[in-house]
């Protein structure tokens, strides 16, 4: 364990070590030189922990990182364990009903689209990049979810698109990249030209391009801490299941892309002074049918495709659906939407559980929620509201409440030792980045894993 030599210190580092040792810095991070001069904390959409132990994936980087440091094998997921509340609370050490992001898309009524939670300010905690940039580090971030517009990201390439048809997505990306100018400039350095066809989040030819515009930014700026995201991984898991060969192409994809981070730090001589964190934000499951709530709340007469004449709806995130009502204490529909759950066939009620407020509330999700229907493992969910409630599908889901579909981690560098570990939570990432440089951060819902830093770390 972290400072268990440092107990028979005397001098005052011995005492200070002692308080990192007795919890005395659990929630805030130490305020001690840092181990790290620059952190790059990457995010492969999910990641799952076979992709690490399993000779047959096609990812070499990763398990070298994970043979020279350390090697996760579990990380908890918040709840629902969907892409954008699991990055936020990767950076911010919170659970969803602290930082605010409880969905990837925020629930609209029962309007034609709800908007994606695309803007940092939505972001109700601090995050690692306020942490770093009150502390005068530099940062830079590509492609990470509720990124968008941060004003504490010096260098800023945010996950951002437009739903509107025949939009540009390259440009649209340009336009919102900060400072002006930087997407040209990676373009012109690095990537050369990016368009709609090489450069989507449904292309693997993405990700090397990624790890292109990392290397430039860390051997022309700098910066103290980097956050990039890898995504095919995620697209083609649901698309094809876990075990496909496509799958196994993209995760090829993604790991080129690290490998090019990692080659443009010893090519850049900084290697020896960065600690690369290569995590997953959620895990995945295979299923085989997907069940449709809102039907069941259509043929009950409390849903239509009516935008104002609606009076419960299921909100879909990943593999869980979240009841809202159009009136939050309407007691009448909150009955109606039991009875409807409680009449349906044996065979159809089996597939799933219905969810409490109190679990919900332990488990950090939405005050708004009246409860929740969660399919049991091997089973998706649907938004549809007409049609079949039960459809066979073979696919890959995510965003359970339970622990269904952990992710892992793999991190090495100065800092860093050379180990195995069981588990950790996701909230626990934000106090381990900030503690290799050497910051204070207040982790409402995650600690310091001690294990993961080496004693050298605290002092």
């Amino acid at each position: 364990m972290l400072y268990r030599s440092c107990n028979s210190l005397k001098t005052f580092w011995g005492i200070l070590l002692v308080f990192c040792l007795s919890g005395y810095f659990q929630k805030t991070t130490a305020q001690n030189p840092a181990a790290a001069k620059y952190v790059i904390l990457i995010t492969v959409d999910g990641m799952r922990s076979e992709m690490v132990s399993d000779p047959q994936m096609p990812a070499p980087t990763i398990k070298q990182i994970a043979q020279d440091g350390i090697y996760v094998k579990k990380v908890n997921c918040v709840a629902p364990s969907s892409t954008y509340p699991s990055h936020t609370s990767i950076i911010t050490g919170a659970l969803p009903v602290r930082h605010g992001i409880y969905y990837n898309t925020r629930f609209n009524g029962n309007g034609n689209y709800n908007p994606t939670n695309w803007y940092a300010d939505s972001i109700r905690t601090q995050t690692i990049w306020g942490a770093a940039k009150k502390r005068g580090l530099t940062t830079a971030s590509l492609l990470w979810p509720v990124s968008t517009h941060s004003k504490d990201i010096d260098i800023n390439i945010p996950e951002y698109w437009s739903l509107e048809q025949g939009i540009d997505h390259v440009q649209y990306l340009r336009d919102h990249s900060t400072p002006a100018g930087i997407f040209d400039e990676l373009e012109e350095q690095a990537t050369g030209k990016l368009t709609s066809q090489n450069f989507n989040p449904y292309t693997r030819n993405r990700e090397g391009r990624t790890g292109y515009m990392a290397t430039y930014i860390m051997g022309k700026y700098r910066p103290n801490l980097m956050t990039i995201h890898f995504i095919s991984t995620d697209y083609y898991q649901h698309k094809a299941g876990i075990h496909s060969n496509e799958v196994k192409m993209a995760l090829s994809a993604v790991d080129y892309g690290i490998n090019q981070v990692i080659e443009g730090l010893h090519r850049h001589q900084i290697a020896d002074s960065t600690v690369v964190i290569v995590c997953g934000d959620h895990g995945f499951t295979d299923v085989s049918r997907l069940i449709a709530p809102n039907v069941w709340l259509a043929e009950a007469g409390l849903l239509t495709s009516d935008s104002l004449n609606w009076k419960a709806k299921f909100h879909g995130s990943g593999a869980t659906m979240f009841l809202y009502l159009k009136e939050k204490n309407d007691k009448k529909t909150l009955r109606a939407v039991r009875e409807k759950l409680q009449s349906l066939p044996d065979a159809t009620r089996s597939l799933f559980r219905i969810v409490e407020q109190d679990e919900l509330t332990r488990l950090g999700c939405s005050p708004d929620v009246s409860l929740a229907v969660e399919p049991i493992l091997g089973v998706g969910v649907a938004t549809n509201l007409t049609g079949a409630d039960v459809v066979e599908q073979q696919s890959g889901k995510h965003g359970y409440l339970s622990p269904f579909d952990p992710t892992t981690l793999v991190a090495f560098g100065p800092g860093i030792p050379k180990k195995i570990i069981n588990e950790i939570n996701i909230t626990d990432i934000a106090a381990f980045v900030t503690t290799l440089l050497g910051i204070p951060f207040d982790s409402p819902d995650g600690r310091l894993v001690e294990d993961m830093v080496r004693e050298s770390a605290c002092y």
